[in-house]
Parts: structure tokens; sequence; C-alpha cells
């Protein structure tokens, strides 16, 4: 996987985040189905930027080695 393409994923997953957010914001207090929305959404982006992060930094200190 290339940096870049973190990069972009990263990006789709802060997206993901404030998307959750707004949904829980503005909906979840009258919505049961917009409040689990929220809540997925909002697990989905945290375990994907940790994730994307993590996969980032090894990727770095792999590049870093081989230089």
């Amino acid at each position: 996987m290339t940096r870049r393409r973190i990069l972009y994923w990263l990006a789709a997953m802060v997206a993901v985040l404030v998307v959750g957010t707004i949904i829980g914001l503005f909906w979840a207090d009258t919505s049961d189905v917009a409040g689990t929305i929220a809540l997925v959404t909002n697990i989905v982006g945290a375990v994907g930027i940790v994730a994307l992060l993590i996969a980032l930094a090894v990727l770095t200190r792999r590049q870093r080695r081989a230089a």
C-alpha cells in the first residue's frame, strides 16, 4: 500500500467520522435509527483512523530502514 493511498483512506475515514458526528448532533435525539447510524459511523471512522495511522507509521519506518 502506498503512502498516497493511505492518506486518501485516512481522509475518507475523517469524512466518515465527521458525517457520523453531524448525524449524531442533529438527528440522534429524535430517531433511534439515526443514533445507531451515528454510533456505527463514529466507531468505523475512529477504528479506521487508528488502523491507517498505524499503517502509515509502519510504512514510513520501513522506508527509512530501506534508505
